[in-house]
C-alpha cells in the first residue's frame, strides 16, 4: 500500500480564465477551433481587463489566468495589456498566471515586473506537429529559449504536455518531457487530448510514466484528459504513478487514493500550484 499525499484541485470558481483576444486565434488548431476560448471572460481592451480583475475579486476568486489565442509565432499578443495586468493586480491583489506561449525575454521581463506570478507554457516536442498540424512558424529551439527565459523571471514556471495533440498519436511527447526536464521547472501538468481522435491508453500510460521518471518537480494531471471511462483510468494511473496532484478528480478517484493509503488535500487553485498548508 502507498503512503504519502496527493493534492486534489478544484480550479473553479477560484481561478478566472480571461481571454485577451476574445474567441480569436491565428492558429485555429484542429482540436480547438477557438472552442476553449469561447467559455472564458473576454477582455480585448486594457479597460476590459482591469474590469475583469475587479469582477473576479468581487466574486471571491483568488487568481486570474491571462490567456487567449496565439499568433503564428506561437505567442500570446499581450504587450498592450501588460499595464492593465499591473493595474488589475494593484487594485485587487489577485494572483496572476499567464499562458504566454513563446514570448521573448523582454516581454517576459515586463510581465514579471507587472505582477505575473506563474508562467504556463505548452511544450510541443515534434516539429511536424508545430508546422503541419498547428500551422506554426516557430522551431523547437524556441521552446528551449522560452523555458530558460521564464525560469529565471517568474515565481513559478509550469510547462504543460498535451498527449495525443496530433490526431491522438504520440509523436513528440517524450521529447517535450526531456526539454522540460532540462529546464528544471517548479511544476508540470500532463494533459490528454479530448477533442478528436482518442490516444491509445497504453501510449498515455507510457508518457505519464516517463514524465514521472524524468521530472522531479510537482507533477500533476491537468483538467483536459479525456472523457468517461478513459478519464477515470487516467486519474487512477496518476495515483499509481505517484503524481503529486489531479485537477477535478472524480469521486471514484478520491476513494481509490484513500484505498491506496494516500492522504489527500483539496485545494481551490490551478493544479500546478503547491498548497501552503
Amino acid at each position: 500500500m502507498m503512503t504519502g499525499r496527493i493534492i486534489f484541485y478544484r480550479p473553479s470558481p477560484a481561478v478566472v480564465p480571461v481571454s485577451i483576444t476574445g474567441a480569436r486565434c491565428e492558429l485555429d488548431c484542429p482540436h480547438c477551433r477557438g472552442r476553449y476560448l469561447s467559455g472564458m471572460v473576454k477582455a480585448s481592451m486594457p479597460t476590459d481587463l482591469i474590469r475583469a480583475f475587479i469582477a473576479a475579486g468581487r466574486r471571491g476568486a483568488r487568481r486570474v489566468l491571462i490567456t487567449g489565442g496565439f499568433t503564428r509565432s506561437g505567442r500570446l499578443p499581450v504587450e498592450s495589456m501588460i499595464s492593465a495586468i499591473e493595474e488589475g493586480k494593484r487594485r485587487t491583489g489577485m494572483m496572476v498566471s499567464m499562458h504566454g506561449g513563446l514570448l521573448d525575454a523582454r516581454v517576459m521581463e515586463r510581465a514579471a515586473k507587472a505582477g505575473v506570478d506563474t508562467m504556463l507554457l505548452d511544450v510541443i516536442g515534434s516539429q511536424h506537429t508545430v508546422t503541419c498540424y498547428l500551422g506554426g512558424d516557430w522551431s523547437l529551439k524556441d521552446y528551449e529559449a522560452a523555458l530558460s527565459n521564464a525560469g529565471s523571471r517568474f515565481q513559478l514556471l509550469a510547462p504543460h504536455v498535451l498527449i495525443g495533440i496530433e490526431h491522438g498519436k504520440v509523436f513528440g511527447e517524450y521529447s517535450a518531457v526531456d526539454m522540460i526536464s532540462e529546464s528544471n521547472p517548479g511544476a508540470c501538468a500532463i494533459l490528454v487530448i479530448t477533442n478528436g481522435e482518442t490516444p491509445d491508453s497504453a501510449d498515455v500510460s507510457r508518457v505519464m510514466k516517463y514524465a514521472r521518471e524524468r521530472l522531479k518537480s510537482h507533477l500533476t494531471l491537468g483538467c483536459m484528459r479525456g472523457r468517461g471511462n478513459a478519464r477515470l483510468m487516467y486519474e487512477k494511473m496518476a495515483v499509481d504513478l505517484g503524481f503529486n496532484g489531479i485537477a477535478n478528480p472524480s469521486q471514484e478517484t478520491l476513494g481509490y487514493a484513500r484505498g491506496a493509503g494516500l492522504e489527500f488535500v483539496c485545494v481551490d487553485d490551478c493544479c500546478v500550484h503547491m498548497p501552503t498548508i
